[in-house]
């Protein structure tokens, strides 16, 4: 057996500041999902703030997405570290906690609306992590 190591960072909190949900009627093509991360990193506050940007089309309208939202998750450290210092596998793993919050406001938002029901299913957001690193700036 082996034992789990705590990991380098911790979750503390995600907000939601923006959203938009355009839907007229029933429509039943397939959704095509886009996702754009980026983060911030504050070294002297040992905090990265995550902010996921999602849209979701209809096929063959890439044009007019019927639901964007912006979400921001804040992620601590435990310890002070250079950005270069970062776990590798923060970036994929933070992408992971973030997304069933997003996942869950969508199908809760879309619910309300009481127009369609949108649940998304699992997603495999490991290709994300190269982008985020990307288009992390360090502050």
């Amino acid at each position: 057996m082996v034992e789990a190591e705590e990991a380098a960072f911790s979750f503390d909190t995600y907000t939601i500041p923006s959203f938009s949900y355009k839907e007229s009627g029933a429509d039943d093509r397939p959704l095509h999902i886009k996702f754009n991360p980026s983060g911030r990193y504050i070294q002297k506050e040992r905090k990265f703030e995550l902010t996921v940007e999602f849209r979701a089309y209809r096929k063959g309208n890439k044009s007019k997405p019927i639901i964007k939202v912006t979400s921001i998750g804040i992620f601590k450290f435990r310890e002070k570290i250079s950005s270069n210092d970062i776990p590798d596998y923060f970036y994929a793993n933070a992408l992971a906690i973030m997304f069933p919050y997003i996942r869950a406001f969508i199908s809760t938002l879309t619910l309300q609306a009481n127009i369609r029901l949108i649940r998304l299913d699992l997603l495999n957001l490991s290709r994300l992590k190269q982008p985020l690193m990307d288009n992390t700036k360090v502050i």
